[in-house]
């Protein structure tokens, strides 16, 4: 093993730096190789016409901090200079949240676990009221589901798309693999999904299903699992705090590593 541990990180480029440092602070060496791409939708038209008409929900149920970068973005363009009226802000976990609280909306709920479905069943709207949740294309239903269930209102728009397995990573991956890593870090189904597309383009699949998987939480666990691994390690709180804390009192190791 060498003196510090090098953990593959496979979120997009240019939005694992908080990660990266995290991870250098308890003694692990992070090893970009980006799983997915984030790209726009198709067309902003109905995110241009949601956030043209906010005024007509009482919630509005962010999916990730990419999908609260899109929506302001398209904010910058559809209603510059007009403030954003009064609504109720929901976010799936404190990373999302904190991302909204970067671009001024200081009330945000989240729910008890950092899981849409946890969003679904918690989220204190009433029925007859109206959410506008903006989500990835790839995004889970379920959440939207439930509400309807109980009532409410839902208008779901996708503010961004997920390209898994870019082709630039490549090379990248090789690179990584060939100076040696010691485990693989994934923070989302799409990045499980990537990754070992990669790994198969690249003719390195044994290579990576032999190394220890740490994972953000059950979701991301559960796509794991469906590959036919299985995590060593589930961080108990879905966020980068989380994974942090769990490794610095684990750490890494290639003990336990077997099929699912």
């Amino acid at each position: 093993m060498r003196p510090r541990p090098r953990l593959l990180v496979t979120g997009p480029h240019g939005q694992s730096e908080r990660m990266c440092g995290r991870l250098r602070e308890i003694g692990i060496e992070p090893v970009e190789v980006p799983a997915v791409t984030i790209l726009p939708p198709d067309s902003y038209e109905e995110l241009d016409r949601a956030i043209a008409t906010l005024d007509r929900f009482d919630w509005v149920l962010v999916t990730s901090q990419n999908a609260v970068a899109a929506m302001f973005e398209r904010v910058a363009v559809v209603a510059a200079g007009r403030p954003l009226p009064r609504l109720h802000w929901a976010a799936i976990g404190p990373g999302t949240a904190e991302a909204l609280r970067l671009r001024g909306v200081n009330s945000v709920w989240i729910p008890t676990r950092y899981l849409s479905e946890a969003v679904g069943a918690e989220l204190p709207a009433v029925a007859g009221e109206r959410v506008l949740r903006i989500r990835s294309e790839l995004a889970s239903t379920a959440p939207a589901e439930l509400l309807r269930e109980r009532g409410i209102e839902v208008d779901e728009v996708v503010a961004y798309r997920i390209l898994e397995a870019p082709p630039a990573s490549r090379q990248r991956l090789r690179d990584a693999v060939e100076a040696g890593v010691d485990g693989v870090l994934f923070t989302s189904a799409s990045t499980v999904r990537g990754l070992l597309r990669l790994a198969d383009e690249t003719g390195l699949a044994d290579e990576l299903r032999r190394l220890p998987i740490v994972v953000i939480g059950p979701v991301t666990a559960s796509a794991v699992e469906s590959a036919g691994l299985r995590p060593r390690i589930v961080a108990d709180v879905h966020s980068i705090d989380g994974i942090v804390n769990v490794l610095r009192e684990r750490g890494i190791s290639h003990a336990d590593i077997t099929p699912a």
